[in-house]
């Protein structure tokens, strides 16, 4: 019951978005709101989650004062007017504004819709997929990644779009192989190395052989080598450091490995192997650090483990969202 109405709730939360003019809407909606006091905290909750759903959304809300927001008490009477009443009237959102909110959304709700259009080959959650590419080069695909190929007589080019992938690249002198990343541009010859897309960062490790990283005409490193590993947060925020080759894409064996790594960047690690969303409200255990090795194939088990050391907790609002914070 409490899913079904936060689900409402949420759609309710969206139409008066889109259009907060509509006194009919806002009619019926206060009417719901009404029925039972269950039906406010789940559009408190709904406008909470909304807040909570991650940046994309957030940079298209308006500010809190030109939000519509329904007061907790008297909320009937407030959302419902005297047709001769001369109330003091909100300030319009323009109608592209209410139109892209809504969009955000959309996106936010169903967020591979575009991955679709844009990817050659693409993964789902949990799923990973083996491709042999025209030039029998392999790319091994994450849980809920995705690429683009561009082959041709001159050029090898792959484009990462999301989440994770190990290439194996025949060696070719007359056509590197490049892997564009956000960012980040990797140039090979013939080398095993993984690429990861990551909200906080991006990183390229190398199993064997040699890559050369670039940011557009700026040299990261001429040669990462067997067991370099270089993490881009930023054009100012470069690191370099060396890993067990062992460690290298060890996701192909469903295992996570993290030595000494800030739990927030652990969590970007584990957001692909779960469904919907998972928020973390507390910055200052983001920013934690733990050792350990977890178990991919059982995530939840694995969020848990990550965030027990410092009594974190999960909440799961909904099927689609999780959010992490500490015990009170």
């Amino acid at each position: 019951m409490t899913g079904n109405l936060t689900h409402t709730a949420l759609d309710w939360l969206l139409r008066i978005q889109q259009r907060p003019e509509d006194a009919a809407l806002r009619t019926e909606l206060a009417a719901w709101l009404a029925i039972d006091p269950r039906h406010v905290e789940a559009y408190r909750k709904a406008e909470r989650v909304w807040q909570l759903t991650g940046s994309t959304a957030a940079a298209a809300a308006p500010p809190p004062t030109e939000r519509p927001r329904i007061p907790a008490a008297g909320i009937a009477a407030a959302a419902v007017s005297a047709p001769g009443s001369q109330r003091p009237r909100r300030r319009r959102w323009p109608a592209l504004l209410a139109g892209s909110l809504a969009a955000c959304f959309m996106l936010w709700m169903a967020p591979d819709a575009y991955l679709r259009y844009q990817s050659d080959y693409r993964t789902g959650l949990g799923q990973q997929r083996s491709i042999e590419l025209d030039d029998g080069s392999r790319v091994q695909l994450d849980s809920q990644s995705a690429i683009s190929v561009e082959f041709d007589g001159s050029r090898r080019e792959v484009r990462l779009l999301s989440g994770q992938a190990f290439f194996q690249v025949i060696p070719d002198q007359s056509r590197p192989f490049r892997v564009d990343a956000d960012n980040l541009q990797i140039t090979v010859t013939g080398t095993a190395f993984n690429v990861a897309v990551r909200p906080s960062q991006l990183t390229v490790a190398v199993q064997h052989g040699s890559v050369r990283v670039a940011e557009g005409n700026q040299t990261l490193a001429e040669a990462l080598r067997t067991g370099d590993r270089l993490q881009w947060r930023g054009s100012d925020q470069v690191t370099r450091d060396t890993l067990p080759v062992s460690r290298i894409a060890a996701w192909q064996q469903g295992r996570l490995v993290v030595r000494d790594a800030r739990i927030a960047d652990v969590l970007d690690e584990l957001r692909p192997y779960l469904p919907g969303k998972l928020a973390l409200r507390d910055v200052e255990l983001g920013d934690r650090r733990i050792t350990g090795v977890y178990d991919l194939r059982n995530p939840d088990a694995a969020l848990r483990a990550i965030i027990q050391p410092y009594q974190g907790r999960v909440s799961t609002w909904t099927a689609w969202l999780r959010v992490v914070d500490r015990e009170p």
